[in-house]
């Protein structure tokens, strides 16, 4: 008795050499992403605990100086 598998080539498919590369590239992309976000978030977060506004260098002043 012989066993016959259905359908595996559809449950693995075979990607050449290359796609892996662009597939590698993809996936490091957006986990360099993901952990640039995640590092960004606690150094806020870090400095609203400390008392210190994280966005004042960017923000613009509400009046201005008048000579």
């Amino acid at each position: 008795m012989e066993i016959i598998q259905v359908g595996s080539d559809l449950a693995m498919p075979t990607l050449p050499w290359f796609a892996w590369l662009g597939l590698a590239a993809i996936v490091g992309g957006i986990l360099s992403g993901v952990v640039k976000m995640l590092v960004v978030h606690r150094e806020r977060m870090a400095m609203i605990r400390c008392g210190m506004d994280p966005d004042a260098p960017h923000r613009k002043p509400a009046y201005q100086d008048v000579d």
